[in-house]
């Protein structure tokens, strides 16, 4: 018997089993698939350089990830291209100038600047979806936008950067601008969170290699504690130990277990005794993201020599955002996108050659005919994708995350959940994943002791 079986060999599944072995632990890491990384994948081109087809954006605050990234020996690296970005709103494509000269805002301005955005989003949301709360809070609403703003930006730095994409999105802010019609815009116009991003001096990095670089070389160190190809089918789970069946009959016998399987995929698999039904209902509501990230390969990234970043984001369209991905050492052009929310929902059961028709015609509409042509297309579904079930992350029902979240992420007995879907911080996200997993795992470690 083991000390810890661990399911999946997704970023938190390997960093658990990591934080176990430092401490002598006997582990294994149960693997369906026939490769490590979970929600992080390399496609390797015909001309030998790659494309992320998973998750690939470290962002502020991900000190975690990147203690890991550096312990590995891994590089990052920033966006490949300076230029400017495009915008298309209501039809038109507009240019707007690239901060790239702007100053970097301090760590406590990207902070700021990152809560007053999510505010405003949950803002605009619940003006979307709940009429009651609207009618109740009319007065409120009609307060002055630049008010909202320098209450809930409370550094200089923030305030500005936001006041310059909020203008590059939706033109000059009115002076008589009310709340209630940002919120309008911000519901109806182009992503303000990935322009600030892609262009408001965040400074988002990647990984050289790609981040599946990172689960390859845990995976590398890790060595025979990680097993490709078990799929787990069943776990019989008792006072002191459980029993995990794989689907070619084998059986592990573990005194713990950690689950890093999404919350409906990991109540979907048979457990003995059966899980409380309550876990199964809240589960059932935390619905997979669903995304298809695609890449257009050009000749050339053609956009550069326009005097483009590659970045763009729209208010319409199958593919509202675009990054410039290329390899420093390549001399073609990665243009990434997304198909996301309804557009994936409709678009996943439609042909690749739809797809992929699809993202041209949204690329044409912002840079013109000469994206007309491209190389190649490559995507990846994560909703079709059997072990993953959707991507980037779930997306939590209102009020399921505060009523059901921390309980969720609660052991039962001698089993554990950890991944992104589980952190407390970072919820969705690759540094979720990375601190759920050391977490979970530091919490297996005195259960053992």
């Amino acid at each position: 018997m083991i000390d810890c079986a661990i399911i999946g060999a997704g970023l938190a599944g390997l960093v658990a089993a990591q934080y176990l072995v430092d401490r002598g632990q006997q582990v294994q890491v149960l693997e369906a698939r026939d490769r490590v990384g979970g929600r992080l994948e390399n496609k390797v081109l015909s001309d030998g350089h790659y494309v992320e087809l998973g998750g690939q954006w470290i962002g502020p605050g991900f000190d975690e990830l990147l203690e890991i990234i550096d312990d590995l020996g891994l590089e990052t690296i920033g966006l490949p291209a300076k230029g400017n970005l495009m915008v298309r709103l209501r039809g038109q494509a507009l240019e707007v100038p690239s901060s790239e000269d702007a100053p970097a805002l301090t760590p406590f301005e990207v902070a700021d600047l990152g809560q007053g955005l999510l505010r405003l989003r949950r803002l605009a949301e619940r003006l979307r979806d709940d009429a009651v709360w609207v009618k109740a809070n009319d007065a409120w609403l009609r307060q002055d936008l630049r008010r909202w703003v320098t209450t809930n930006l409370r550094t200089a730095g923030a305030q500005t950067r936001f006041g310059e994409v909020y203008t590059a999105a939706f033109g000059p802010m009115p002076k008589e601008a009310t709340l209630l019609e940002g919120l309008y815009q911000v519901n109806s116009g182009p992503d303000l969170e990935t322009m600030l991003a892609s262009n408001g001096g965040l400074h988002q990095r990647r990984v050289a290699g790609g981040m599946a670089a990172v689960t390859d070389a845990l995976a590398e160190r890790l060595g025979d504690v990680v097993r490709l190809g078990a799929q787990v089918v069943k776990v019989e789970h008792g006072p002191t130990s459980a029993k995990v069946h794989l689907a070619n009959g084998d059986v592990v016998e573990a005194k713990q277990v950690i689950s890093t399987l999404p919350p409906r995929l990991a109540v979907a698999v048979p457990h003995e005794p059966a899980l409380p039904e309550w876990r199964r209902e809240a589960a059932d509501k935390v619905s997979p993201g669903n995304v298809i990230k695609a890449f257009l390969i050009y000749e050339t990234p053609f956009w550069r020599e326009l005097g483009f970043s590659g970045q763009s984001s729209a208010d319409e369209g199958a593919v509202r955002v675009t990054f410039d991905t290329t390899a420093s050492d390549s001399s073609r052009g990665h243009l990434m996108g997304f198909f996301e929310g309804a557009d994936a929902d409709s678009l996943s059961r439609r042909s690749v050659t739809l797809r992929e028709r699809a993202f041209i015609d949204s690329v044409v509409r912002t840079f013109g005919p000469v994206a007309q042509k491209p190389l190649a297309y490559v995507e990846r579904d994560w909703s079709a994708e059997k072990f993953t079930g959707g991507c980037h992350g779930a997306h939590f029902s209102p009020g399921v995350w505060t009523t059901n979240g921390p309980i969720l992420a609660a052991p039962e007995g001698v089993l554990h959940w950890a991944g992104a879907e589980y952190a407390t911080r970072f919820n969705g996200y690759m540094e979720g994943a990375v601190r759920s997993g050391r977490e979970v795992a530091a919490v297996v470690a005195r259960a053992l002791a």
